[in-house]
């Protein structure tokens, strides 16, 4: 049986790489080679643990001058911008998915929701629904999201409406 030759790219330490024809055995050895070496550097690196404690950086993150102002304005704006807030109980299902076909029930059921919050809340701007209600209503899948939910929603003075889980 005649010997294949096979052309095979080899990668140098200065990022240079270069064609060899060699056979499969060579080819076999060196791979050898190049994997060792690549497991010596790697032992070479310290890796850091993340379950260690002992190897993690001691301290808080440094934030900048610029981000604490940041933090500040939108927590002193979101404290100030409530207007109103209400707590409700939507009825998803008298509405929504009922009529809806099974396989489009939670969306049918987000559906709903904003039209609620549009009815009752009288929004001059946006309506902004939570991740937790979001994830509430689709947590059963897309065909058996909950008949209620309780909520509770806040108007700011610009008129946008957010709804989080009560």
């Amino acid at each position: 049986m005649a010997k294949k030759k096979v052309i095979k790219k080899v990668i140098t330490d200065d990022n240079q790489s270069k064609k060899v024809k060699v056979d499969k055995r060579v080819e076999r050895e060196e791979s050898r080679k190049i994997e060792q070496e690549i497991l010596e550097k790697s032992k070479a690196k310290k890796a850091i643990d993340a379950f260690n404690v002992e190897d993690a950086p001691e301290g808080k993150e440094e934030v900048s001058d610029i981000e604490q102002e940041i933090f500040e304005d939108e927590e002193a704006e979101f404290e100030e911008e409530i207007q109103e807030e209400r707590f409700y109980v939507v009825p998803l299902a008298k509405k929504g998915f009922e009529k809806a076909p099974r396989w489009k029930a939670a969306k049918k059921a987000m559906i709903v929701l904003k039209e609620f919050l549009v009815q009752h809340m009288k929004p001059e701007g946006a309506v902004y629904v939570s991740q937790d209600i979001n994830e509430r209503i689709w947590e059963r899948g897309i065909k058996h999201p909950p008949r209620k939910i309780r909520i509770r929603v806040t108007k700011s003075v610009d008129g946008i409406v957010r709804a989080y889980l009560a």
